[in-house]
């Protein structure tokens, strides 16, 4: 199907105007001046939401951020996996397979990899400074077999299927704060939206941890509130789930609409917060309020706590 969706092509320039643009690499989406004004994407959001500090301690509009977690295991394992399998191109050009054996310099024979050897550091090296995330032979097949089991899932490809390599740039109505998404992909032909998500289970109450730990709900209403603001179709946003373990099981589940409208609401606090910070130039933590009370159990630890001491205060 040829979609409707016209897409404008990056000149390369900052970005003056709302709407859904091609040809942005993903270092690109996540600069700092991107824009002609500060843009905040759903990660910054969801960091804005946990605490000022959070975000600005990761954010590239500080040049003095932490930029560990780019070449954290983890991370670089997710890229790869939504690279591979949303069908983006030039996976080599951002990443590199780790060889098994090496020779160290001036030596003919090649030895197993050991990440403590000459060879090994200055291989990692070289890929660094060109740019490129480092994988091993056994996460490529991890990855592979991830792609295997969404193809054989009778709703995930459907799901995953749309534009890819996308980005959705407007700005913010109340504060003027240019916002942007990428969503694995624009779905052609209809209003339903979805992210792929690797897990390490896909049992029901694991991915309501996962929910919560990360904040999906804000980024599904950002990603759905974007494509609003540039005449899109809306209707759901989903989560496609798939295992980093064998058997890799697979899960396609929509967020709850009145979740989305929490994470819609969230992200107004975090907006606003950034927008006051941004003005200030001052990113606090959540350490630093003046009334921090006291701290207590949850309720459902009350509760729990509670209920073990009737029982064990009646037997005793």
């Amino acid at each position: 199907m040829v979609s409707s969706i016209k897409s404008i092509a990056w000149d390369g320039q900052r970005i003056t105007s709302p709407g859904v643009y091609s040809g942005i690499s993903l270092s690109d989406y996540h600069r700092g001046d991107i824009c002609d004004g500060p843009s905040l994407s759903s990660s910054g959001l969801r960091l804005l939401w946990k605490g000022a500090a959070y975000f600005w301690d990761k954010s590239h509009l500080n040049p003095l951020r932490d930029d560990a977690d780019d070449d954290n295991e983890n991370f670089v394992l997710g890229r790869a996996t939504h690279h591979l399998i949303c069908g983006e191109v030039g996976f080599a050009n951002l990443f590199a397979i780790r060889p098994d054996k090496i020779a160290d310099p001036g030596e003919a024979v090649a030895k197993p990899w050991h990440g403590n050897r000459k060879a090994c550091r200055d291989w990692i090296k070289t890929q660094k400074r060109l740019g490129k995330g480092v994988l091993s032979t056994e996460q490529v097949n991890q990855i592979r077999g991830m792609a295997v089991a969404i193809g054989r899932h009778p709703f995930a490809g459907e799901a995953m299927n749309g534009l890819i390599e996308r980005s959705i740039f407007w700005r913010d109505k109340e504060t003027g704060v240019w916002l942007k998404v990428r969503p694995d992909c624009i779905p052609n032909d209809s209003g339903d939206y979805a992210d792929l998500k690797t897990t390490q289970s896909v049992i029901y109450p694991d991915l309501q941890q996962s929910l919560r730990n990360f904040g999906y709900q804000q980024q599904g209403a950002l990603v759905l509130e974007g494509a609003l603001a540039v005449g899109l179709e809306v209707n759901s946003f989903s989560l496609v789930w798939v295992e980093k373990t064998r058997p890799q099981c697979v899960k396609v589940i929509p967020i709850d609409d009145e979740d989305i409208v929490r994470g819609s609401k969230q992200n107004r606090v975090a907006i606003r917060r950034f927008q006051t910070c941004f003005t200030a130039k001052s990113w606090p933590g959540p350490g630093e309020d003046d009334d921090a009370g006291v701290l207590r159990l949850s309720v459902a630890a009350r509760e729990s706590i509670d209920a073990r001491l009737a029982r064990e205060l009646e037997a005793a």
